[in-house]
This record gives C-alpha cells, structure tokens and sequence, in this order.
C-alpha cells in the first residue's frame, strides 16, 4: 500500500466514533486506485472506469447474485465475527467484476464496538456485514443512513436471521431465517449447480 494510502487510512481509523453507537461507518476516501491495490479490487475499478452506467443496486437483484463463492465469504466473515459473540463487526462488499459477473470481497476486520469502518468502492451494488447476537438482527439507524447515502442494499449476517433494507423501497426484509443463509441447499435451486 502507498504511503498516502497508508495515511488515510490511519487518518479514517483514528476519526472512527468511540461512541457506542451502532452501525457501519464509512471512510470518506477511496482507498482503490493505485498499485498496491489487491486484484479482485483492481478488476473492479477496471469496471468502474470502464462502465459509468448506473448498476441494478435493488436487493433483489443483490440477492440474485448469490453464488457459491459468496455464501463461503459470508461464513468466512461469520468466523471472523466469532458467530455473534463479539462486538466487533465484519464487512463485505458485493463487486461488480470486469467479466460482468459479481464478488464477495472482505473489507478485514477491525476492533470496532458495533461498528466498522472501511472505503467506499464505486463498483459496489450491496454491503453485507455481521451483527452481534446482543444488537438487532436488522439493518439500524447508521446502516440505513449508509444505504441511502450510497444507494446499495445492505445485508446483515446474524445467528436469527439474514436481513435486508432497500434504500429503493424504504423496508427491510428478511432474506433467510436463522443461519440458512450459511447453507446454499436453502438458497436458490441453481445454486447447487453454480460453481
């Protein structure tokens, strides 16, 4: 990572809330561009730049998406939340990839109270993140102000449920009961057959 990558970085970090609120915070830069930029994070600012047309972000569509790969991404930020029990929170950002087709990427994991903070990525069409068991299962007060800001669903991954507020429609609904969106058996019948 560049030096001035770096630096905003531990600038967005420090500036993160102490407060107990809950809820995703959100970098103002972007942190994307540039060479010490991972792959899978390149191909989609290669798409960004590239394709400057408005992207489906309805929930619907973000649901529709759902493949294999992702449902791994979610266990995998699942663990990194352990189960719920934590307070710290795990995000992922669902991608727009240059081939056309649609990525889960983990933004880490930082010791933040119910909270997390990360850089936008314009290439994204949902965020998705773990509640603990003791916050609400749904979408709260600073995950909705991020999805009406941004435009893009967001998901909540906790042990009553899979949850989505749509900033299209104003509502939340549940996507999956109890942890069945850890089991692709429970999602869509094409899903066995993705890879």
């Amino acid at each position: 990572m560049k030096p001035n990558a770096r630096l905003v970085l531990l600038a967005a970090l420090v500036a993160a809330p102490l407060s107990q609120a809950q809820g995703l915070g959100l970098s103002p830069a972007l942190l994307f561009s540039g060479s010490g930029v991972p792959e899978a994070l390149a191909e989609a600012e290669r798409v960004n730049r590239a394709d400057r047309t408005a992207f489906d972000r309805s929930a619907l569509f973000a649901i529709s998406t759902i493949d294999r790969p992702m449902i791994e991404e979610f266990g995998r930020a699942w663990q990194r939340a352990s189960a719920g029990t934590v307070s710290s929170e795990s995000v992922l950002l669902i991608l727009k990839m240059a081939n056309g087709g649609y990525s889960a990427r983990s933004m880490g994991s930082t010791n933040e109270y119910k909270s997390f903070t990360f850089s936008w990525h314009p290439a994204t069409i949902a965020i998705v993140h773990t509640h603990p068991n003791d916050s609400s299962a749904q979408p709260q007060g600073q995950d909705i102000n991020v999805a009406d800001k941004y435009h893009v669903p967001i998901f909540t991954l906790t042990n009553r449920g899979m949850y989505v507020y749509d900033p299209t429609t104003r509502k939340t609904t549940k996507v999956k009961h109890g942890l069945e969106w850890l089991d692709p058996s429970k999602w869509s019948p094409n899903l066995a057959a993705k890879r």
